[in-house]
């Protein structure tokens, strides 16, 4: 076995040690265990509060930095969902997919983001548990578990650690925790209802419907709730800024067609060469004439260029926001066993099922060509079109039959092919023609369209997440030791359903020779037009309606995955005891298996589907064993009447996790320290831990590739392509990613500003992260290796046309190089309660990004990310940067300011939330000068208000009106546009839309009923 330590001594035989002694000592308790949950119940009998909404007291501080938000804070702010309340967080990154409708590998699932270094970086819990991860790559890439996968009812509180608590939850806890705990043991029932929408003329509305029932025995409590959530959709023309992109797409209605020299001069005849740009290859397209086109446009109408010039809107008819419908729900128990209060058994059951609607732009094709695969083909005007072989020698290029013999030291030149050493035409079928072709030659290769008549791509999912938990706990019933023992399952299965264009029938549909079009065949369509590709969007071609719909085709896809298994945890408040007090201990076993499954369709499979994955059916699993030991140790407290030393608390935990069918093992450490110097009023904190995550199922045995276009520049060339086919693959011989954590802060609330009715507190925490081997994939780093010359690993490539132009870029998930990240947390609250005019809570959370550095491969040097928006690639050489269309978002400060005021039955908070600016690559930024200023931005930084009110009437009263809330609420008041980019023409809504919403002014009511 490859045992892995990330310490100096051996921990695994010490924690293996120590596990047996224990239980050896309390052989009774090897038959009953206890969960994560206890683990979390322990660390909060020793350290409470929260940094939000109330005061976080230095008497409560944690020894480690933890922000924890209620339910009763969730609506009072007016948060309807867990991922809206986790982004409106200040630590939090990037979360996918936000509101921008660029991640349709899964739309109808959340992700979230802790420090910015990706989903797979944060560990998220429900109840103390793990989910299993969503069956697919956030953006097609990265592992993330489903924050919405849940009912929103059942959710009773939101914690998240902040400093990477591998030790206690899991080893891949890297950036931090995020725990969302349900509700149970509730009494009564309660019903909220709430609908808000846009101020803006479209109608983005949303709709949620909660209810939730409780009823308690003398031992038994039952909790059961359910509910509802819809949005509709909304599209990129809604909205001025986002309406048209500041690139247009060169996949175009009109098409733009890759033409040759001989072909182009045969259709245009004499006094033809005046008009063609030099090459023996180059493009055209009716862009200058569109208006005028309505599909017989003659040659001479064409214009020809040595690029393609013709572009197209995508936002035109694509969503901002998609169609999005939940609903779900769950129940739980709890019943004491054995006629006492300290023995009992308890249960989980959760269900939620989302159903997406995303709608996309008609279907870009990329390149015609496809090597390796089916290539789309428009044929010649006639069935005999013009064939060309060149001599590699010369270049030489001669006009031939079809079926000649390929002399040797010539090749296929254009769309011509060699099949059994002959010339023949690119078109499977040999009799092919398109009457309204006005060239005779095919149109293959690097031909580009944007197919319009064929209907927006439609990508209609359904998930259905499953979660249990059944255990049996025990509280204080041997001695003063707990105990908890649970089962648990969680399964998630997302079935998409797309409606997208075969290639294969797009070929038949442009042929006018296909038995589709043939009135003695079999399959006769009805009519002997075939599809004619040579029209502008705008002027729609009757003929056409009735063929292109022949040309669809409906994909199911079924990605599943699953995660079961058994856990153990014992702990004890009262081990012995120190001058500080009582030591505490909590000691857990958990085993566990992962699967995954996908089962893609086969037309999607075989590469036959325009902008489909490849995907190949993957059935995989794997098994992990773990362990951990916590130990919280009061040193001194006040009653020791220590100088300097008013309390001092130490936590040590490790962690053992064996991943037994991958062959690997790890231990990591954690140590954590309160220490209060002068009095209760003044806490010093600190934490060190290591973490090392597995790479996911995804990552390692996803074994399909994942098309999608994406921004590559091309060094050979000089050319910055925005839409470029690409395809990512995995591996299993990925290694794991290895971090250390450390983070110093404080908590004081000065003494002289604290009294019975108010106080005062200020908390600063200090972090820094260290990961290395991070497991990504990067097309443009294989581009950039390819053209200096380096080998690429297995399944990497770089494939070109005839003129050099990139075709398609293959990548495969490898480990990279480092990152290192260092910021500070800070947190001011004050409140205070007056006679007469109620309690006022002020004060503000903030997160400030001091370095985010990236080293993009070991050896190479680091580079400073802070204050960037969008992903960029360095020259490890020059240091000169490169604009991307990734999603980072590396700001320098966000923050939240709030104030809230309550008295009697009316409650107000209003909330302010900022995010710095950042840089920004201009349209006109020249790679040739890549530091000039000239070719930059500064996009200034955005503040938005949120404000929520809120009425309750006759609280206690039996009557209709009693026991009732009503609450208004108004997101983004002064309707603050998000702020226009460009990326170097690389971002295509216009705005960071992974970041910012497009939603605009939004304004909510709801009421909530409770009996």
């Amino acid at each position: 076995m490859n045992i892995r330590l990330l310490c100096a001594v051996n921990p695994a035989r010490v924690l293996t040690v120590v596990l047996s002694g224990f239980l050896a000592a309390s052989p009774m308790l090897a038959q009953e265990t206890g969960s994560a949950e206890d683990t979390v119940e322990l660390e909060e009998f020793t350290v409470t509060g929260s940094h939000i909404p109330t005061t976080e007291t230095s008497y409560d501080a944690r020894s480690t930095p933890i922000d924890i938000t209620t339910r009763a804070d969730m609506e009072e702010l007016g948060f309807g969902t867990a991922e809206e309340l986790l982004q409106s967080k200040p630590y939090v990154g990037v979360s996918v997919p936000r509101q921008n409708n660029q991640t349709g590998f899964t739309p109808a699932a959340m992700s979230i983001n802790l420090r910015g270094l990706g989903s797979s970086a944060t560990l998220t819990l429900l109840n103390g548990r793990r989910l299993t991860p969503y069956p697919r790559g956030n953006s097609g890439t990265e592992a993330f578990v489903d924050i919405s996968s849940f009912p929103t009812a059942a959710i009773d509180q939101v914690e998240v650690l902040l400093d990477g608590a591998s030790a206690t939850y899991g080893a891949d806890a890297i950036a931090g925790v995020v725990n969302i705990k349900t509700r149970r043991k509730f009494n009564g029932a309660e019903m909220t209802v709430r609908y808000g929408n846009s101020t803006a003329a479209d109608d983005a509305g949303e709709l949620i419907v909660n209810a939730i029932y409780g009823a308690s025995t003398e031992d038994t409590n039952i909790t059961v709730g359910i509910n509802y959530y819809k949005r509709n959709d909304m599209g990129h023309a809604d909205r001025e800024y986002s309406a048209v992109p500041p690139f247009l797409s060169s996949n175009s209605s009109p098409l733009n067609f890759q033409i040759t020299r001989a072909a182009a001069l045969e259709a245009l005849g004499e006094g033809g060469e005046a008009v063609l740009p030099e090459g023996d290859q180059f493009f055209t397209s009716t862009w200058d004439t569109k208006t005028e086109n309505n599909g017989d446009l003659p040659p001479s109408e064409y214009q020809y260029a040595s690029s393609r010039r013709a572009r197209f809107n995508f936002n035109l008819t694509a969503q901002s926001l998609q169609y999005l419908e939940r609903k779900g729900g769950f129940a739980s128990f709890e019943k004491t066993l054995f006629g006492t209060d300290n023995v009992s058994t308890y249960g989980d059951l959760f269900y939620q099922r989302a159903d997406n609607v995303n709608e996309l732009a008609p279907s870009a094709t990329g390149n015609f060509g496809n090597p390796g695969g089916v290539s789309l083909v428009i044929p010649a005007r006639t069935q005999t079109p013009i064939l060309q072989i060149r001599q590699l020698s010369d270049d030489t290029l001669q006009v031939v039959d079809s079926g000649t013999p390929i002399p040797e030291g010539w090749v296929p030149f254009g769309t011509t092919q060699s099949i059994n050493g002959n010339a023949e035409r690119a078109s499977v079928d040999k009799g092919a023609y398109n009457p309204f072709n006005p060239f005779n030659e095919d149109f293959s290769g690097g031909t580009r369209a944007r197919l319009f008549e064929f209907g927006n791509r439609v990508y209609r999912t359904t998930n259905q997440a499953f979660n249990a938990v059944w255990g049996i706990k025990g509280d204080r019933s041997i001695g003063n030791w707990n105990w908890d023992l649970a089962g648990y399952y969680s399964q998630l299965q997302a079935v998409s359903r797309d409606s997208l264009v075969s290639i294969s029938k797009f070929n038949r549909v442009a042929n006018a020779n296909d038995p589709w079009f043939d009135p003695t065949s079999d399959v006769y369509v009805g009519t002997t037009v075939p599809y004619n590709p040579f029209g502008y969007f705008a002027n729609p071609i009757p003929s056409n309606s009735v063929v292109a719909p022949l040309g669809l085709v409906e994909l199911k896809n079924r990605r599943e995955s699953e995660l079961y298994g058994a856990d153990f945890t014992v702990t004890n408040g009262e081990l012995f005891s120190l001058p500080g007090g009582y030591a505490g201990i909590a000691i857990g076993i958990d085993a566990r298996r992962e699967t995954m499954l996908q089962s893609p369709d086969e037309a999607g499979s075989s590469g036959d589907v325009i902008g489909s994955s490849t995907d190949n059916t993957t059935n995989a699993e794997r098994d992990i064993r773990a362990g951990f030991v916590e130990l919280n140790l009061p040193i001194f407290s006040a009653d020791n009447d220590i100088p300097g030393a008013h309390s001092l608390n130490v936590n040590l935990a490790g962690r053992y996790e064996d991943f037994t069918t991958q062959d690997d093992s790890i231990f990591v450490p954690k140590v954590s320290v309160k220490w209060q110097p002068f009095d209760d009023s003044f806490v010093l904190r600190g934490s060190w831990g290591e973490g090392y995550r597995q790479p996911s199922m995804y990552e390692l045995y996803a074994s399909g590739l994942t098309f999608s276009l994406t921004a590559i520049n091309d060094p050979l060339n000089d050319v910055n392509e925005p839409e470029q086919d690409i395809t990512t693959a995995s591996s299993p011989q990925l290694r794991a990613e290895e971090s250390e954590t450390l983070t110093l802060g404080f908590v004081w609330t000065p003494n002289f500003l604290k009294t019975d009715t108010s106080a005062l507190t200020f908390g600063m925490d200090w972090w820094d992260i260290t990961r290395s081997g991070n497991v990504t994939v990067d097309q443009q780093d294989v581009v950039d290796r390819d053209f200096r010359g380096e080998t690429l690993l297995p399944g990497e490539s770089v494939l070109r046309d005839a003129s050099t132009n990139i075709i398609l870029v293959n990548g495969v998930f490898r480990n990279l190089g480092n990152e290192t990240g260092t910021g500070v947390d800070i947190q001011l609250s004050y409140f205070f309660v007056t006679e007469n005019l109620g309690r006022w809570d002020f004060g503000f959370n903030a997160s400030y990004l001091d370095s985010y550095q990236i080293q993009q491969f070991p050896g190479a040097p680091f580079f400073e990310y802070k204050g960037e928006m969008f992903d960029i690639s360095f020259d490890n050489d020059t240091g000169e940067p490169s604009p991307g269309a990734g999603d980072d978002a590396y700001l320098e400060w966000r923050g939240v300011g709030f104030a809230r005021w309550s008295k009697g039955a009316m409650n107000l908070a209003i909330q302010a939330n900022y995010l710095d600016g950042f840089r920004d690559f201009k349209s006109e930024w020249d790679p040739g000068a890549p530091n000039d200023p000239a070719g930059f931005r500064q996009v200034d930084s955005t503040l938005t208000w949120d404000a929520t009110f809120a009425y309750d009437f006759f609280e206690g009263n039996e009557s209709w009106i009693g026991n009732t809330r009503v609450q208004i609420g108004i997101r983004n008041i002064m309707d603050q546009d998000p702020p226009r980019v460009e990326s170097w023409d690389n971002n295509s809504t216009g705005y960071p839309g992974f970041i910012y919403s497009p939603m605009g002014r939004f304004v909510f009511a709801s009421v909530t009923k409770k009996l």
